[in-house]
């Protein structure tokens, strides 16, 4: 693949798995992989068949946590300079010592997914709060009212409240995370919309608590 994601390359099979499965085809995949690294940077001294093959067994027995689609993402980035400059020569060492560097990036993105997941299971918790839960009762209470006074007829769309458009307005505004237009970074943190709204109502509510 020419355009990866990190989020796309964490959710992959993870060499530990690829290798107890067939060692040998992995141990290929790797050396193929550094083996178009090389072919990206343009130096006087580069890597050989025999540098190549021991450097994917060393990404292979080291790197045993990541996806073949992770390694692929480190040595682009790498190959760019990304992790540091090029002088003029390539080896094991220097593409060995990227993957920390990558590492950095990558937990920060696993972090974000484990948050997300967490949140996604606690979603109850926003309307299990004391303010939240009277409001909502106070609404239930408006519609039985209403529904007992008005005829059954089809239901009338409104305009988004002020507080909602404003919240649209705001995650517009947000940067992108990792190129993904599905998410949005706040707090240095990636949320989808949904998500962006439920923690600003969060917020709010906490805010309001303060005074």
């Amino acid at each position: 693949m020419q355009s990866l994601s990190v989020t796309h390359a964490i959710a992959q099979d993870k060499i530990a798995l690829l290798r107890k499965l067939d060692r040998t085809t992995t141990k290929v995949k790797l050396m193929q992989l550094v083996t178009r690294c090389t072919q990206l940077i343009n130096v006087q001294q580069n890597m050989n068949a025999v540098q190549i093959e021991f450097c994917a067994e060393n990404i292979l027995e080291k790197m045993w946590m990541y996806s073949l689609e992770d390694v692929q993402l480190c040595l682009d980035r790498g190959a760019i300079g990304e992790y540091g400059t090029i002088y003029n020569r390539i080896d094991p060492a220097t593409i060995l010592a990227w993957f920390p560097k990558y590492d950095a990036q990558r937990q920060i993105a696993v972090e974000a997914i484990n948050q997300n997941e967490q949140q996604q299971n606690n979603i109850y918790e926003l309307f299990n709060h004391p303010q939240m839960a009277e409001a909502m009762q106070d609404v239930v209470t408006k519609l039985d009212a209403k529904m007992l006074q008005t005829p059954v007829q089809e239901p009338v769309y409104e305009k988004p409240t002020l507080l909602e458009s404003t919240l649209m307005h705001e995650y517009d505004a947000l940067p992108q995370w990792d190129n993904n237009p599905r998410f949005r970074v706040y707090n240095n943190k990636p949320y989808q919309f949904t998500e962006y709204r439920m923690e600003r109502y969060r917020e709010l509510i906490e805010l309001q608590n303060e005074y």
